[in-house]
């Protein structure tokens, strides 16, 4: 245990933010008992990586709180001339995190729509690049079949929070979360990778 948190603090420590602001959210995250805490620096700065190193134009979001990791992924499109579309169904933390997304400059570059993600996912034009899904694991089973049916043939769907299926705090979470890892694990529509990055990444690339 001591020596993972000295690997966490030393990724912390390496890993930059590419604006001021982006610490100041994270960090106020950590205070707060009204939001879930998003990503930390590792999932940001990796969602950041991929979504630049598969060149996604078009990236979608599910679950924008108070916009960290929309900050990375709004960076990626930025630099690419991409666009990413946040989804989230508070709309109190929409109004906040369209402020923060605002002072960041990245405005332009991202679009934040009201409601659940399964419903606005199905809504939106075929043919997206990459879908980031942070939002309730109990919709994750949905969420994968309708963002599968949106992908590109390529495209790139991430979850986080896989590894609930382990620390998760109540046991119809931790089965349900389990029970889904099985599903994607013995899907063969997708090449899929497992992580032990946070609170758990999964990572599917559409065949």
């Amino acid at each position: 245990m001591k020596n993972h948190k000295a690997k966490i603090d030393y990724l912390n420590n390496i890993i930059d933010e590419p604006l001021d602001i982006m610490r100041f959210l994270r960090e106020s995250e950590d205070l707060r008992d009204d939001i879930c805490p998003s990503v930390g620096k590792e999932i940001g700065n990796f969602l950041y990586f991929m979504a630049i190193n598969t060149n996604s134009k078009r990236i979608v979001e599910v679950g924008t709180s108070i916009g960290y990791s929309t900050s990375w992924l709004g960076l990626a499109a930025k630099k690419i001339n991409g666009h990413v579309t946040t989804i989230e169904i508070s709309e109190r933390l929409i109004n906040e995190a369209k402020f923060n997304l605002k002072l960041l400059d990245l405005d332009d570059n991202i679009t934040f729509i009201k409601g659940r993600g399964e419903k606005v996912i199905n809504e939106l034009p075929d043919e997206i690049d990459m879908i980031f899904i942070d939002g309730a694991t109990k919709s994750y089973l949905e969420l994968y079949e309708i963002s599968l049916s949106k992908l590109k043939k390529g495209g790139l769907l991430i979850f986080e929070d896989i590894l609930f299926s382990v620390s998760g705090k109540r046991e119809i979470q931790k089965e349900m979360m389990n029970d889904f890892n099985i599903k994607i694990k013995n899907d063969n529509r997708i090449e899929k990778s497992f992580l032990n990055i946070g609170d758990g990444l999964l990572l599917c690339l559409k065949r």
